[in-house]
């Protein structure tokens, strides 16, 4: 069964329509129409999208999900696109690969895969945001984090390697 069966499956059963999953996710219609009908493939930003909307796991909809990997060792079970050009100086795959394993996907398991399109959003939107923007945006965290950080989440996100 291709994602798009199981997409539909899950729609079904949770007697939720195309359309509506389509405005909950902005993705388009036709573009979900053509993964259910193709039976094709999801992109995983989508599926991220898409389960955090149905409150399922990525993996029950997104068969190439990068969630599934049990052995984060075996570096070949993460394929990224060509980088652009002088790019590759700065952000190689590997020092990608280490920030997926060692930062990411523990961010991921201790407060949960369904953020994650949340985040994404949020990265999505400072970086439209214009300097002054993303200043301000980051000036705001921090004042939050002097008045409500959670000690017992600091402690832990302190425990995750970074790069």
């Amino acid at each position: 069964m291709g994602d798009g069966k199981k997409l539909k499956k899950i729609l079904d059963a949770q007697q939720k329509s195309v359309r509506w999953l389509s405005k909950e996710t902005t993705i388009s219609p036709t573009t979900l129409y053509s993964i259910i009908q193709k039976d094709t493939a999801i992109r995983f930003d989508f599926a991220l999208r898409i389960a955090n909307v149905l409150n399922v796991e990525v993996s029950d909809i997104c068969s190439d999900s990068a969630l599934q990997a049990e052995d984060w060792s075996d570096e070949s079970r993460i394929t990224l696109p060509e980088l652009p050009h002088g790019f590759d100086k700065v952000l190689d795959e590997n020092r990608i690969k280490t920030y997926l394993k060692n930062s990411l996907y523990p961010l991921m398991e201790m407060f949960g895969k369904n953020n994650l399109p949340k985040l994404d959003e949020h990265l999505t939107n400072y970086y439209q945001l214009t300097d002054e923007g993303r200043r301000d945006v980051d000036q705001f965290i921090n004042a939050q984090l002097q008045i409500k950080k959670d000690p017992k989440r600091a402690k832990d996100v302190k425990t995750i390697k970074k790069w």
